[in-house]
């Protein structure tokens, strides 16, 4: 399923995240897979080959191999319906960074909103029907075996995929559904975050009912709940829940992102040269009523900062001899950010380019402050 950035954390590192192998690429998509893909293969095939032992006996230790093949098929079906996203989403121009695969949590890093409810729709729904196909297309090979392993292979990866297209249908996030729910809700609002927030409560409304699936079981069909149902049950419901209470959460930061702006935000700096000591740096910013320092050359252009945990780091009566250039970090490429940024522009800047501090420039290239990304994260949590 897509997965857009989260705004409570702009400064999440652009790489592979951790417990993950990276296996490859695809139209300049990085492709990943949990650690844990191993372990719960493993567990998969020896249930599958148990089945597949009952019907072939004379399979004798090839039914394992036949389990584990099947349960690279179905990860393969799993990486086609993730492309089926990203490609769609890369279709309108839309950056795809990753997919990451896995059995319970596969998905597709998405670096960009969709711009319109017919994007989000496209870009949601393409997976589910990637893999209805893929299910129909397994289930049709299946007729060509009258009996056999293949058969039953086959008959399972379409089960399987059908499952998965069908599942993933349902209208409530963080399922495919839930954005298909939010692009309908967005069509017809005019408004991205009512959409937002009527597919999340979506998806807690179906948290609810997956968690009382057994006891729902029990009442209609009459059948005895096993100890597996209730398991699943909680762990399914616990996906959803979580997955839904993180989307409101991501509406309502989304929501303060137009209120963010640099000029607002950024410090007031002054700017000294690299041999000033930094009890002098200290007493001109105090002086000045600034809140950042900023070491300029010789031509009066800036190349460093010095931040306010340097300055702490050392001792009071030490700041008479030592220069602000031995504790002053020198800006890096994308560390400079104009005044006139806001909200997505600068959660842009701070996730390409992550760093404690960002030089802040006016409109004729003079410094104007430092924009501190501590302060970004108060914002976000006091607005």
């Amino acid at each position: 399923m897509p997965e857009p950035r989260d705004p409570q954390n702009p400064a999440q590192p652009a790489g592979p995240p951790p417990g993950t192998w990276v296996i490859g690429r695809v139209r300049g998509i990085r492709l990943t897979m949990r650690f844990t893909w191993l372990p719960v293969a493993m567990l998969l095939a020896i249930g599958f080959a148990a089945i597949i032992g009952q019907q072939f006996p004379d399979l004798g230790g090839w039914r394992y191999l036949a389990a584990f093949a099947f349960v690279v098929a179905f990860t393969l079906s799993i990486l086609v319906h993730e492309l089926a996203h990203a490609l769609m989403a890369m279709r309108f121009g839309i950056p795809v960074s990753e997919i990451n695969l896995g059995f319970f949590a596969a998905g597709t890093h998405i670096e960009g909103e969709r711009k319109s409810p017919f994007e989000e729709f496209a870009v949601s729904v393409v997976g589910p029907v990637a893999s209805l196909i893929v299910g129909g297309l397994a289930y049709l090979g299946s007729r060509a075996f009258d009996e056999g392993v293949g058969y039953v292979a086959l008959w399972e990866l379409g089960i399987a995929n059908l499952i998965v297209g069908v599942t993933n249908l349902l209208p409530g996030l963080p399922l495919d559904g839930g954005w298909v729910l939010r692009a309908a809700v967005w069509k017809l609002t005019g408004n991205m975050h009512t959409g937002t927030v009527v597919a999340a409560w979506a998806g807690r409304v179906l948290a609810l009912l997956v968690l009382s699936a057994p006891v729902l079981i029990e009442e209609i069909w009459n059948r005895q709940p096993s100890f597996i149902d209730f398991i699943i049950a909680a762990l399914v419901g616990w996906f959803l829940w979580m997955g839904s209470t993180a989307s409101l959460m991501q509406a309502r930061l989304r929501r303060k992102l137009p209120a963010l702006q640099v000029r607002t935000l950024a410090r007031r700096a002054i700017a000294v040269h690299s041999g000033t000591p930094i009890s002098e740096a200290v007493r001109l910013a105090g002086a000045s009523q600034a809140g950042a320092v900023v070491v300029i050359d010789g031509d009066g252009k800036p190349h460093a900062l010095v931040s306010e945990s340097a300055v702490t780091a050392v001792a009071p009566n030490q700041r008479p001899w030592t220069t602000v250039s031995e504790v002053a970090t020198r800006i890096g490429a994308g560390h400079i950010i104009g005044i006139n940024d806001t909200g997505e522009e600068i959660l842009a800047t701070v996730r390409e380019h992550p760093a404690s501090e960002y030089l802040v420039l006016d409109a004729t290239g003079a410094v104007y402050g430092v924009l501190a990304t501590a302060d970004i994260e108060r914002a976000f949590r006091g607005r």
